[in-house]
């Protein structure tokens, strides 16, 4: 369900939601949950028959915007939404200005405590809403930290996958940083880094890049607890907006070899990695515009989410690019 459908229930889930914090404060700023629920594993609160000892209210010391600040039935809940504005964050826009992330970050976070509500899961008291303005900062740095965790996938892929550097024939650093600058010149300015290595064998057009899909799979597919394959959304296809931000990522690392000659790259700045998302999410709304093209694409993304599900084995070869007016497709 999506957030704009879940906001029907705001009426009927404000007077309910009150109720998972009425003994924390007296405050009623407890809005109800706009997101759709997840099945990620939760830690419930002792039941009441725990001993008083365990159930004692410890003096509450430490930064709030940390992860570690909270007791472990919070921390279960911030982990759960943490994977949640991961999800929406993607399937919305994954590098939100900052009005647009707190926002979404209060939703999710409204979302998780619902779900709680609804499965009669008991939280430590005088957390929520007190400290409802840090769990939203929790959640936008966790968004952050998503960015800066796809960044570093990437960069080995983009060295590898493309011969941006040179192999063992040129030795003079002032020589190699030229090469660098070349190649990956050549890779932005042809759109070639969406294209080279074809992953599809020739069997389809665009955004078809070896490394966007080991890019993609090698990050939303992954073993840790927040990949999103873990999500409903990633079982069948990967999202566009998820490759989108895979290439944007991959246009900034290539971007930073351009500007320095070398493998060390440049932070890639929010402002910097939103400019090519959104410049590449024009290019495929006019893909997807046409229907062959958006057929391809979408059994393309079904694919890769079966390669990585495990269901698929996939092999590659190589293509050469196209030079274009719009470089980022091929109509």
């Amino acid at each position: 369900m999506s957030i704009n459908h879940l906001h029907a229930l705001l009426p009927l889930a404000y007077s309910l939601l009150v109720s998972l914090s009425k003994d924390t404060s007296p405050s009623d700023h407890a809005t109800s949950p706009t997101l759709h629920s997840r099945s990620f594993s939760i830690t419930p609160e002792p039941d009441s028959h725990s001993s008083k000892k365990a159930r004692k209210i410890k003096p509450i010391q430490g930064d709030p915007v940390k992860l570690g600040f909270y007791p472990p039935s919070w921390q279960a809940l911030l982990q759960a939404a943490k994977v949640e504005m991961r999800l929406q964050a993607v399937l919305t826009h994954p590098v939100p200005e900052l009005g647009d992330a707190l926002q979404l970050a209060q939703e999710v976070l409204d979302a998780e405590l619902w779900r709680y509500h609804e499965k009669k899961i008991k939280m430590d008291k005088g957390y929520f809403p007190e400290y409802k303005a840090q769990m939203s900062r929790v959640l936008c740095d966790d968004l952050f930290t998503f960015r800066t965790e796809l960044k570093k996938v990437i960069i080995p892929i983009a060295k590898s996958a493309y011969d941006i550097f040179p192999k063992g024939t040129v030795t003079r650093k002032e020589d190699i940083q030229k090469h660098v600058i070349t190649a990956a010149t050549k890779l932005l300015k042809t759109g070639g880094y969406l294209r080279v290595p074809d992953s599809s064998n020739g069997k389809w057009k665009n955004f078809v890049s070896q490394a966007l899909m080991d890019g993609c799979l090698a990050f939303y597919y992954s073993n840790s607890k927040k990949a999103l394959k873990n999500t409903d959304e990633f079982h069948r296809t990967i999202p566009p907006n998820a490759l989108i931000l895979v290439a944007a990522v991959m246009k900034g690392v290539i971007s930073g070899f351009s500007e320095t000659g070398t493998d060390k790259v440049p932070d890639l700045s929010a402002e910097k990695c939103r400019t090519n998302f959104n410049s590449l999410q024009k290019s495929l709304d006019k893909l997807m515009d046409i229907p062959e093209r958006r057929d391809e694409l979408e059994d393309m993304l079904a694919l890769w989410a079966g390669i990585g599900m495990g269901k698929l084995v996939h092999g590659d070869s190589s293509a050469e690019g196209s030079d274009l007016e719009d470089i980022n497709i091929i109509l």
